[in-house]
């Protein structure tokens, strides 16, 4: 097309010609990100990536030697500027003077520098040759959404600090401010709903708007970007015409009339003489086509390979920036594979590539083109006022804002609007008018039209045709009737004509079409027609003639309504015929319609709403019901025949309509039955009579009905409580502080009872009684008939609220019936609602009420919300003359906008001030809810204060713990004023007294005693019933009380059943979560308010084990205590006192002690505690056992289970002199926990206890310290004693004191006691019962109550007694009941035994016992082996001199209860105590029947996993199975049991080797089997998941299925990684001998690296801190079968002593240590908390003689082979920095070879080409340890946000330990060999100093709190190493992460027996 444009119009443009230059790509690492509200645009700082640090520090040093002379320096000038603080200088930019004084922005730093003139210098040029190091501006091309949360963008904006963007410099601000556009950001933002997308122009615009600075648009390459080479470019066009499509507008653009005035929106625009405008309902039906584009495009797209674009026609579509489709006009050929598009629905151009570009779909080239070129009038028409306030709109319009515009005029040549911006003052705007079709002429000039006048004459033609059409047919309100719609514009303005009049229709038509079917062109012509004259005009579209009345004069013709259709054309003047008399005097048969309450979504009709109502009613006969009859048009209702459907309700459900929600659509049925009255017209009449008959005994009998009403008959109440959010419409509007809502899941209850309601009131009268309330009311709107409430009178009319839409109306009494009882069942579906408290009005002259635009602001945001607005429930508040209010927050699903920040935005509103809640007209029903900005996905720690079902908790959010804080203060202070004074009170929000004495926040229940009132306690969850005395209402004036949010939250755990509740289950939760502070991650949010939580203790998923335990439970009917939900409701605390009978820890506890005995924060910190039904439980327990004849003294039980905290206050008793049972810390036990035992004491098959094989040690050591004759000479006999007192007994058959609880008193001299750490019990005498002293209580009770969770595993109890005594037992801890814990118990082989945890050397109870099994046993074990086995040795001599003592008869043999005492007797042996960890690995639950609910996951290099040692090889290798994958092999096995019948049997012939089957092992069970070799009977087999080798008979081998081949084998062939030994058989068999009795133990493994050649897992194995491979070489040394091996692979040694034998790289070891012990030593080579050495004191004697050593050196010595150049091999180095010879390892070999000097700690690099340097270690010094052991600094992370130590962080770390005495305790030893370590100097923990400095954080709240305690202590003390389960793990310089879960007996004490050197 050529161009139409004038001159004028391209000067705009700035050329008519169309220019390019290309935009090449630059690099950035962004340093800084901000954004404001106030600010609008994004700032950056960034650094080009390609600078050289080097240049710049030199730079810096040349600034400081510069000589310095003062200079007048101006705004905008450089100079270079010193920092006063650091006395420094700096390159700058002036950027703002004032006076003396001048802010100069540093050009290589980034920040603001404000000084005085004295320290600036001018400066040569050349200084400033290099570019600024620093480049700043503004991100280009988008916008941050106002609305947008400022924090989200934050968050977003610091995820991109230190990040490289690539991106197009697009314009430049005066300072070489650049505008930088970076696609990637910007499609962020879009994509996650944080900005939108702008053009270039429009950008550049806005920019120059903001400024008011010029701008340079980079039409030329940058010089100074430092640009190496170009990746990528795109495209810049200077601004250019509207060549070529200027036409489109012609056609298919939106035609607006002279003065018309309509709301738009600015989509783009070049200068304020060129931009263009979309209305304000664009954007929907935008929106719409965008998609359809889409599902068109998007496959071409993928699908494309095209360079060139296809043949495209007029207009394309097009892929934006954004990602979504457009319309567009193609311009230029393509570029580069780009193109330049116009996009016609908005205004500005954009590159595109070709691909990106297609041919636009047919149906929508009739999609009128939305956008519309604008102009402001030009300056010459304005003065300078009135100019800059329509810039101020157009800027406003640009950020987003909806403009009132005014149209002034129109270039025609340009096709450009001219308009006025109004502002909020102006007048009303109204809708612009549509032309209904395309002209067939040249437009008219506007100024020829004449609006107003126009729709004067329409609307008067209109009147007049329905006054004649009502006179040819009988039309009432209320009335039925079918019809045809003949024309239809939009659902407000439509055409009907009657099937009534359809013969006499088509008579007519007939009739005028063969009238001038004769009549040539010119004749009859109709001359000088006017307004309102009938005519006969031809219809272009069939050339037929039809009747119509002149609407408009024109200067070719005139506008016609066709009156039998209702269209309206324009007809040339020739077309235009006279019309007969019998044709005029016919009255009109279409009637101007409109449907009844439906509007449209915005100003006007939207074209695609008008395609689908026409589509939806054209073609077919319609129910067409009269509501109202208008001057112009019929409101009227339309159904379709036959089915009924409403095309009202159609149009809704389809969500292209708006209505009038206290008017509902509904269906009526009185309307259907007159449907079918017309259409069986002939049968009614015949039965009319009849119906008569039928109607009076109907309305006779609704007045017998109505006298047996009730006369109080009331409405119900919807649900609603604080918290709930629920999907609503909003279906009256006072104000924001008054509007009602209903909830959309009632809509279909209600339209059925409206059209039950409408069906009963059409045949009945109701009288309503004068004392009655509740009615139904017809409406005088609309005539239908509502549920209503009488609530007052006026005159003769009667004021009644609508009761399910909250609308008032008059009505007479005529309108008024009473309401049937079936009528009221349904409650009230409008709940009023309000903002009240949240927002005010921000317009003091309406004197605090709110302004008609804000009320209509409000109903405009309700009904462009229409199906995705939500309420939330705040809080209820009650309202002189209104009631009961909801606070509700109201938003849109769609957009995320509230009507809140909606009303704030607009300035119609502020945020509420605390002066609001002194209205004496208003106050609080209920507390505020507040979700705590919990959204999905989010982590937070909680404390558990409430368990109130299986699948329910209540919690505290730990990060609210100064709220508590602040509210428990408050309430002391409001307590004490409340007592002294009285005053108006909220009635339902009160404080209680709990049993502890305090006051706690809380809403008052009804209960049946009316001396107590049930109390629910809002800051805990939990609910109790206390005395009236014991409640106080809070008055008015407790502000802070009334409106501080809710603190308890309710969590839902996720995915637990809730059908039918378990009382273990609930059990079983209480005592794992209960008072705890544990971690939930949100998964969902409920209607409620409520939140699906996943909760976790640790890393155990507490969801997955109580779905295990309801699993188990549900499985044993016989066994679950089930209850239903109502009781649950009613017997809330009865359920939770039976559950919790014999558990009693913990629940005494009061609200104001720290949760689980851990203050937070602080150690004063009272508030945050259990909830208070824990002391009501422990009370009624204590009411309810009479067992226990004293009170219980409460505790909390600490995190750890073994810490105690004593409370303030006791509730029952002053403190008694007898400890209590519940004084013993609990065992740590968890569910599904796995450890060695032993039986302690058996009393049946279902009651006995165990003791772990890890407490050996302290059970012995605390009867060998109870037993001191000292100790016993002290102790004195209990005077008094109580049920469950601890004390002190003696045993009769040894005289040996051990721990005991009271159980009875026999009689007056003797009670009976339970030994509590063995599980028997006895009658003693009083005499010799003792008071327990108190440091005796600090250790758990050993004794565990068990019971087996499958008794029939053995016939009798003599059979299990005889299989588990004396043995040692794998068992798995299942659940718990009460105090006892149902297990399965494994007994372990013969191998098993001889493991070093499972010892169980003897000491007898009584001194006749001693010798006989003692003294003759010295162990003489194999060196090799004397570190693990001893204790094994002993003990399997002890068995044998327990068989010679039994074979002589010295002993005699003992009855099955006799053993168990002799059972006890044995396992009295010393041992080290080694509590057990809490698990690191996931301990979620499997399906029985679905295993591959598991992830297989593979084990990769560094990978620490604790596993199982099942089998050992006798080349030392090894199987394990990962502890993780326990459950799998469980359910797995279990599947393959159930299903064993479905598995296909292999033929005979098959059995091959290796043939993958199943196979019966010799336990029954069929597993997972390999064939090794096959005999003539019998097959050998390798058992894929437990790593041994079986033989069985040859028999029917099932084959295991496609699942079962995919599952890996649970069995991994591991070897121990061998540290550079060699390869022989003394390191096989020590390997061997070593592992042997490990067989069945869990070890702790890291994963080194994995052999391809051997198919084999090289690892370490982790015991007590150590590697175990470090005790071989010692051992070696020691066993003499082991040392002559070794001398035979070393005998070929060289004469000065070095290894000749270079098959392997040497390697070094270091000295074992045992954990947790505090050595003394220095730090060497340190440099961060996370990379630093000590040396220890106990290795200087060592390392003096490495030193001597090394000087003693031969000056010749080999060289080290190149073959042993690998990290981890040793060597000789001569250092360069040490002068002198070292021992060093190898880092890293490469180019250079990076070596440690391992004596020292620090790194020295050579070439490679100088390997000759490197020698071989004599054999002296490679079998000496290390000297420095690497550490990192544990409990500690840097504080800053980058997770790296500063350097004033490491400056500081390096002062800490410089020439400092140390104390060092080695906690947890990790991969490369590296320590986490706690270090003391000078009295002081490193970490606390670190902390206390501010260059560190704890990484956990517990350990900072502990080094704290600990600092005040006079002797330096340190954290329990079990302790540190809670702590996050530090991450190893090297990446490798330090994993602690290590469940092996501590060996620590044999250390002591291997020297340090061989």
């Amino acid at each position: 097309m050529q161009s139409k444009l004038g001159p004028k119009h391209e000067k705009s443009q700035d050329s008519s010609v169309l220019t390019q230059h290309a935009l090449w790509s630059v690099d950035l690492r962004l340093t800084h990100l901000d954004w404001s509200r106030e600010a609008t645009l994004i700032h950056f700082q960034g650094q080009y990536p390609s600078i050289c640090e080097l240049d710049y520090n030199i730079l810096q040093q040349e600034l400081q030697n510069v000589p310095k002379t003062k200079a007048a320096v101006d705004v905008a000038d450089f100079c270079l500027v010193e920092d006063v603080t650091s006395a420094r200088w700096f390159r700058g930019r002036v950027q703002h003077r004032k006076e003396d004084f001048l802010d100069v922005f540093l050009i290589d730093c980034g920040n603001v520098l404000s000084v005085d003139v004295a320290h600036i210098s001018s400066c040569s040029d050349d200084l400033f040759i290099l570019p600024p190091k620093i480049v700043s501006g503004f991100l280009a091309n988008v916008l941050i959404l106002q609305n947008c949360s400022h924090s989200i963008v934050e968050r977003y904006f610091s995820t991109l600090i230190g990040k490289n963007v690539t991106g197009f410099i697009q314009a430049l601000l005066p300072h070489k401010v650049l505008l930088f556009e970076a696609p990637e950001i910007n499609f962020d933002l879009v994509r996650h709903g944080f900005g939108r997308h702008l053009d270039r122009d429009t950008f550049l615009l806005l920019v120059s708007m903001l400024t008011e600075m010029p701008l340079k648009q980079n039409m030329e390459p940058v010089p100074d970007l430092l640009i190496e080479k170009s990746r990528g470019q795109e495209f810049c066009y200077k601004s250019s015409s509207l060549q070529g499509y200027q036409d489109i507008w012609s056609f298919c653009g939106p035609k607006l009339s002279f003065g018309t005035r309509v709301k738009v929106r600015v989509t783009a625009a070049v200068h304020p003489g060129l931009f263009y405008c979309q209305t304000a309902n664009a954007p929907a039906e935008l929106w719409q086509v965008s998609e359809k584009l889409a599902e068109i495009c998007e496959d071409k797209t993928k699908g494309s390979s095209q360079k060139t674009p296809e043949n495209l026609g007029v207009l394309c579509a097009v892929k934006g920036k954004d990602q979504r489709w457009y319309r567009g006009f193609v311009q230029l050929l393509p570029t580069n594979s780009q193109v330049r598009v116009f996009f016609v629905d908005y205004g500005f151009f954009e590159t595109a590539k070709v691909e990106n570009v297609h041919s636009l779909p047919p149906e929508l080239y009739s999609v009128q083109i939305m956008a519309f070129p604008c102009r402001l009038p030009s300056q010459a028409d304005q003065d300078m006022a009135f100019r800059t306030q329509q810039l101020g709109l157009l800027k406003a319009g640009l950020l987003g804002a909806v403009l009132n515009v005014e149209i002034n005029g129109f270039d025609k040549d340009n096709h450009v609007y001219t308009i006025t911006i109004l502002n909020d003052k102006d007048t009303h705007v109204e809708a612009p008018q549509p032309i209904q079709s395309l002209p067939s002429e040249p437009l008219l000039d506007v100024e020829e039209l004449s609006p107003p006048g126009r729709y004067v004459n329409y609307e008067t033609i209109l009147g007049e045709i329905l006054c004649k059409t009502l006179e040819a047919e009988e039309f009432q309100v209320g009335s039925v009737f079918v019809g045809y719609v003949e024309h239809a514009q939009d659902p407000n303005h439509f055409w009907i004509r009657t099937e009534k009049r359809n013969q006499e229709f088509e008579e007519m038509m007939a009739r005028i079409g063969e009238r001038f079917s004769q009549v040539k062109l010119d004749e009859d012509v109709l001359l000088n027609p006017e307004v309102g004259a009938m005519c006969c005009a031809l219809y272009d579209e069939d050339l037929h003639f039809y009747r119509g009345v002149v609407t408009d004069i024109l200067k070719h013709g005139a506008e016609i309504l066709f009156i039998d259709y209702g269209n309206v054309e324009k007809v040339p003047h020739k077309l235009m015929k006279n019309i007969p008399k019998t044709f005029a005097g016919t009255s009109p048969f279409a009637i101007c319609c409109t449907l009844v309450n439906v509007f449209p979504l915005d100003d006007v009709w939207p074209s695609v709403t008008c395609q689908f109502f026409r589509k939806a009613v054209s073609g077919k006969a319609l129910l067409v019901h009269l509501i109202q009859m208008k001057k112009t048009t019929f409101v009227v209702d339309l159904f379709e025949m036959g089915s009924g459907d409403s095309i009202t309700e159609f149009l809704i459900s389809s969500k292209l309509v708006d209505y009038i929600p206290h008017v509902p659509v509904e269906k009526n049925k009185d309307v259907l039955d007159k449907a079918r009255q017309l259409q069986h017209s002939e049968t009614i009449m015949s039965k009319k009579s009849e119906q008569e008959q039928d109607c009076k005994g109907e309305v006779n009998l609704c007045r017998s009905e109505t006298e047996k009403r009730k006369v109080n008959s009331s409405y119900k109440a919807l649900k609603i409580k604080p918290g709930f959010e629920i999907s609503v419409c909003c279906s009256h509007i006072n104000s924001p502080s008054d509007f009602w809502c209903q909830p959309l899941d009632g809509t279909q209850a209600l339209e059925k009872l409206m059209d039950d309601i409408q069906l009963y009131y059409s045949a009945h009268v109701i009288p309503l009684q004068p004392e009655e309330s509740c009615c139904v009311a017809k409406s005088p709107e609309d005539g239908r008939w509502y549920r209503g409430f009488v609530i007052g009178k006026r005159k003769r009319h009667v004021i009644v609220m609508l009761v399910d839409y909250g609308s008032v109306i008059l009505v007479t009494d005529n309108h008024l019936q009473a309401i049937m009882p079936e009528y009221l069942h349904l409650e009230g579906q409008a709940f009023r609602c309000s903002l009240y408290n949240l927002i005010e009005t921000a317009d003091p002259k309406y004197c605090g009420d709110w302004s008609p635009h804000a009320c209509n602001l409000l109903k405009s945001f309700a009904l462009n919300s229409t199906g995705v607005l939500k309420c939330k429930v705040l809080f209820l508040l009650n309202v002189k003359t209104k009631g009961l209010c909801n606070v509700v927050s109201l938003h849109n699903t769609q957009t995320q906008q509230s009507i809140a920040n909606t009303l704030i935005e607009q300035g119609l509103a502020k945020v509420a001030t605390s002066s609001t809640r002194q209205n004496s007209d208003v106050f609080p029903e209920s507390f505020i809810y507040s979700s705590f900005d919990l959204s999905l996905g989010d982590e937070e720690q909680v404390f558990v204060t409430h368990v109130s079902s299986q699948c329910e908790v209540y919690c505290l959010l730990e990060r609210n713990t100064e709220i508590i804080e602040e509210l428990e203060t408050k309430i002391i202070e409001a307590s004490e004023n409340m007592q002294a004074r009285r005053g108006a009170v909220v009635t339902k929000m009160c404080l209680a007294k709990y049993l502890d004495g305090k006051w706690y926040r809380g809403v008052t229940l009804p209960v049946q005693s009316s001396l107590h009132v049930g109390v629910f306690f809002v800051d805990y969850g939990n609910t109790n019933i206390s005395e009236k005395k014991s409640v106080m209402f809070i008055p008015r004036t407790c502000e802070d009380l009334l409106y501080m949010p809710m603190q308890a939250v309710r969590f839902n755990l996720h995915s637990v059943p809730t059908e039918e509740l378990y009382a273990d289950a609930l059990e079983w939760l209480i005592s794992t979560v209960l008072n705890k502070l544990v971690r939930i991650i949100v998964r969902g949010k409920r209607d409620n308010g409520s939140f699906d939580v996943e909760l976790f203790d640790g890393e155990i998923n507490i969801n997955e084990k109580v779905k295990e335990l309801i699993s188990s439970l549900a499985q044993k009917p016989k066994t679950a205590v089930r209850f239903t939900v109502s009781w649950r409701k009613t017997n809330n605390q009865n359920q939770h006192t039976k559950c919790r009978r014999g558990t009693l820890k913990g629940q005494s506890v009061s609200p104001s002690k720290a949760l689980n005995g851990a203050e937070l924060k602080n150690t004063k910190n009272p508030a945050l505690g259990s909830s208070p039904n824990r002391k009501a439980r422990a009370k009624q327990e204590n009411e309810q056992k009479p067992r226990r004849t004293g009170p219980i003294k409460p505790q909390i039980k600490s995190t750890d289970g073994n810490q105690l905290i004593k409370p303030k206050q006791t509730q029952h008793r002053k403190e008694k002199e007898m400890p209590q049972m519940v004084r013993f810390p609990a065992k740590s036990i968890n569910l599904g926990f796995r450890a060695k035992c032993f039986v302690s004491h058996i009393d049946s098959i279902t009651s006995f206890f165990l003791q772990l094989s890890d407490d050996k040690s302290a059970i012995l050591k605390m009867g060998e310290d109870l037993n001191l004759s000292d100790f016993k000479d002290s102790l004195k006999v209990a005077s008094s004693l109580s049920i469950s007192d601890v004390v002190l007994s003696e045993f009769e058959e040894d005289g040996v004191l051990y721990r005991s609880v009271v159980k009875n008193q026999e009689d007056g001299s003797s009670y009976k006691v339970e030994f509590v750490d063995y599980g028997d019990s006895a009658v003693v005498g009083k005499e010799k019962i003792y008071s327990l002293p108190e440091e005796f209580l600090s250790q758990p009770r050993f004794s565990i109550p068990c019971s087996l969770i499958n008794t029939s595993t053995y016939k009798d109890e003599a059979s299990f007694i005889e299989a588990v005594m004396e043995k040692p037992l794998m068992v798995e801890f299942v659940r718990q009941y009460q105090v006892q814990w149902q297990v399965k118990v494994e007994v372990l082989d013969g191998e098993g035994e001889s493991d070093a945890t499972l010892n169980s050397t003897s000491v007898a109870k009584s001194d006749e016992e001693t010798p006989l099994l003692l003294p003759d046993f010295t162990p003489n074990t194999s060196p090799c082996m004397e570190n693990l086995r001893e204790e094994g040795q002993q003990r399997e001599k002890f068995r044998q001199a327990e068989s010679t003592i039994k074979s002589k008869g010295l002993m005699s043999e003992p009855s099955a209860k006799q053993k168990v005492r002799t059972t006890r007797v044995v396992r009295r042996k010393p041992c080290s105590r080694k509590r057990y960890r809490k698990s690191k690995t996931s301990s979620v639950a499997v399906s029985r029947d679905h295993p591959d609910a598991f992830l297989h996951q593979t084990i990769q290099g560094r990978d620490t996993e604790t596993g199982t040692i099942l089998s050992v090889q006798s080349d030392g290798s090894f199987y394990v199975r990962l502890t993780k994958k326990n459950d799998l092999l469980t359910s797995m096995e279990r599947q393959i049991m159930d299903n064993i019948k479905e598995y296909k049997t292999v033929p005979k012939m098959d059995v091959k080797q290796d043939l993958k089957c199943l196979v019966q092992a010799e336990d029954g069970k069929w597993r997972r089997a390999v064939v090794q070799w096959i005999q003539e009977r019998r097959l050998q087999v390798f058992l894929v998941d437990h790593g041994i080798t079986e033989e069985i008979p040859r028999g029917p081998v099932p084959q295991q299925s496609t699942y079962l081949k995919k599952i890996p084998n649970l069995a991994v062939l591991c070897k121990m990684n061998s540290l550079g030994f060699s390869e022989g058989k003394a390191v096989h068999q020590c390997c061997y001998e070593m592992l042997k009795p490990l067989v069945g133990t869990e070890v702790r493994l890291i994963f080194v690296s994995f052999s391809e050649t051997d198919k084999v897992w090289l690892v370490e194995i982790v015991l007590s801190g150590l590697l175990l491979m470090c005790q071989i070489n010692p051992s070696l040394d020691q066993n003499g079968d082991k040392s002559a091996s070794a001398a035979e692979a070393q005998s070929e040694t060289s004469p000065d002593g070095l290894t000749a034998d270079a098959s392997t790289p040497q390697l070094l070891f270091f000295a074992p240590l045992e954990t947790d012990k505090a050595y003394s030593g220095f730090a060497s080579a340190f440099t961060t908390p996370f990379e630093f050495c000590v040396v220890l004191e106990d290795l200087l004697l060592i390392m003096d003689k490495v030193s001597i050593t090394l000087d003693d050196l031969p000056g010749n010595m080999p060289p080290l082979p190149e073959a042993h150049l690998v990290p981890g091999a040793c060597c000789l180095l001569k250092s360069e920095s040490k002068n002198k010879w070292c021992r060093a390892e190898i880092v890293h070999a490469d180019t250079t070879v990076v070596l440690k000097l391992v004596d020292y700690g620090h790194h020295e690099c050579i070439p490679y080409h100088d390997l000759s340097k490197l020698k071989q270690l004599p054999l002296e010094l490679a079998n000496l340890p290390q000297m420095t052991y690497p550490c990192i600094l544990r409990g500690v992370k840097p504080a800053g946000v980058d997770g790296e130590w500063s350097d004033e962080a490491a400056a500081f770390f390096q002062d800490c330990l410089y020439e400092k005495d140390l104390q060092i305790f080695f906690r947890e030893f990790g991969p490369n060999s590296i320590w986490k370590v706690d270090i003391v100097a000078d009295g002081v923990h490193i970490a606390k100093k670190l902390v206390d400095a501010g260059h560190a954080n704890y990484v956990d709240v517990l350990l900072g709190r502990r080094f704290q305690e600990l600092s005040s202590c006079k002797q330096p003390q340190v954290c329990d190493a079990d302790e540190e389960e809670v702590y996050d793990e530090v991450e190893v310089t090297d990446g490798c992460e330090v994993n602690t879960s290590v469940n092996t007996e501590s060996r620590s004490s044999q250390w002591k027996k291997i020297p340090l050197m061989a």
